[in-house]
C-alpha cells in the first residue's frame, strides 16, 4: 500500500528526478508492560523512517522496540524505502543523523552512486584533528542574535576503514564549531563546541553542504511531530509488536494519503497544512448530519461545494494516475 501511494504521487505530481532520502528514528514512550527501555531512559518504542524529502511521503517505516539502537538495518531500511520508488532515472542523496556513521553503511551508499552527508561521532582522532586547525582555516558561518558564533572548516581526517582496495576514495569532512558570546560558557561550562559531518560529495561548497545537511530537521523531523501528535503514532494500541507495527504502518499511510491529497486535489494555499489544519479547514466543513421525520441526510454548505469539493473533484479527474496494479 505504500509503494501504491507513492506510485499515485509519483504519476500525478511529477515532483522530479531528485530524491533525498532522510534518515531518522523517534522514541514514544509508554507504560505498556511489554515496552522496553529506551536510550532517553524511560520506556518505550524506537521506530524508524525513511522520508522522500522533496515530496514529504515516507517511503519505509520499521516499528522497533526502544532497546534497538537507530543504527541497526539501517542499509536495508534505505535500500526497502529506495525500491518504493516508482522504476524511473532518480538521482539518490541520503541525509541522517549518526545512526547512519558506520564505514560499512556509508561505503554502500557510495557503491550505488549516492550522494550522502551524515553527522560523524566525535571521536578523539577527529576531535583531535579539528582542534589543531589554524585560525584562519575557519569561515564564518552565523552569528546568532544571542550572539553565538557559528565557523565551518574543512578537516583533513582519513579514518581507517574496514575495507581498502585501490580505488578507495576518502569522505570528506566538514567540521563546524559553536561559541558562545564572548564571555559566556555553554551550559556544561565548556567554551566552545565541536560537530561534523561526513560526505562523499567533494563540489558543493562546504556552508551550502551544512546548511543541506541540516534541511532534514524541516522534513523528516516534522513528519516524527505530525504522525506523534496529529495522527496516532504517538500512542500504540497494543502489547503486541505485530500490532503496533499495523498500527504504525496506518498513521504512515494516512500520512501519504493526505500528502496525496493536498498536492493534487486541494488548493495550493493548503499544500503545507498538517492534519489539525485540514481536519478543521475542510474535513469537518462539508456540512453537517440533518435527522428529520425519521430520515437522515446530510446537507453540504453550498460555499463548501463550489470552494473545495468542486475544484478539488474536478483536479482529480484531470491528474494523469498510474494503470491499476502499477
Amino acid at each position: 500500500m505504500v509503494r501504491r501511494t507513492v506510485a499515485a504521487y509519483a504519476a500525478a505530481v511529477r515532483p522530479g528526478a531528485a530524491v533525498t532520502l532522510d534518515v531518522d528514528a523517534h522514541l514514544v514512550e509508554s507504560t505498556k508492560a511489554t515496552a522496553l527501555p529506551t536510550y532517553a531512559g524511560f520506556r518505550g518504542y524506537q521506530p524508524a523512517l525513511v522520508v522522500w524529502a522533496e515530496t514529504g511521503l515516507v517511503l519505509a517505516d520499521e516499528f522497533r522496540d526502544g532497546n534497538v539502537p537507530a543504527s541497526v538495518g539501517l542499509a536495508d531500511l534505505v535500500d526497502a524505502a529506495y525500491a518504493a520508488l516508482p522504476t524511473g532515472d532518480w538521482s539518490v542523496s541520503v541525509r541522517s543523523d549518526s545512526a547512519a556513521y558506520e564505514g560499512r553503511l556509508l561505503d554502500h551508499w557510495a557503491d550505488r552512486g549516492w550522494r550522502f552527508a551524515v553527522s560523524a561521532d566525535m571521536s578523539p582522532q577527529l576531535r583531535a584533528e579539528i582542534e589543531a586547525l589554524a585560525p584562519d582555516a575557519w569561515t564564518l558561518f552565523a552569528v546568532e542574535a544571542d550572539g553565538v558564533v557559528r565557523e565551518w572548516a574543512e578537516v583533513p581526517f582519513v579514518p581507517a576503514r574496514r575495507s581498502e582496495h585501490r580505488d578507495s576514495e576518502p569522505y570528506r569532512y566538514l567540521a563546524i564549531r559553536i561559541r558562545p558570546a564572548q564571555g559566556t560558557l555553554f551550559g556544561d561550562g565548556t567554551s566552545v563546541k565541536h560537530f561534523a559531518v561526513v560526505t562523499n560529495d567533494w563540489a558543493t561548497d562546504g556552508r551550502s553542504l551544512i546548511m543541506w545537511h541540516r534541511g532534514k530537521a524541516g522534513t523528516i523531523e516534522q513528519v516524527h511531530r505530525t504522525l506523534k501528535d496529529e495522527l496516532g503514532a504517538g500512542v500504540y494500541p497494543s502489547a503486541k509488536f505485530g500490532a503496533n507495527a499495523a498500527w504504525l504502518r496506518l498513521q504512515v499511510l494516512t500520512h501519504n494519503l493526505l500528502e496525496l491529497l493536498k498536492a493534487v486535489a486541494l488548493d495550493g494555499a493548503l499544500r503545507g497544512a498538517r492534519p489539525k489544519r485540514l481536519r478543521f479547514a475542510v474535513f469537518t466543513a462539508f456540512g453537517r448530519v440533518v435527522c428529520h421525520a425519521r430520515s437522515q441526510f446530510m446537507r453540504i454548505a453550498s460555499g463548501v461545494l463550489d470552494a473545495i469539493i468542486g475544484p478539488a473533484l474536478r483536479r482529480l479527474a484531470l491528474a494523469p494516475w498510474p494503470p491499476p496494479g502499477a
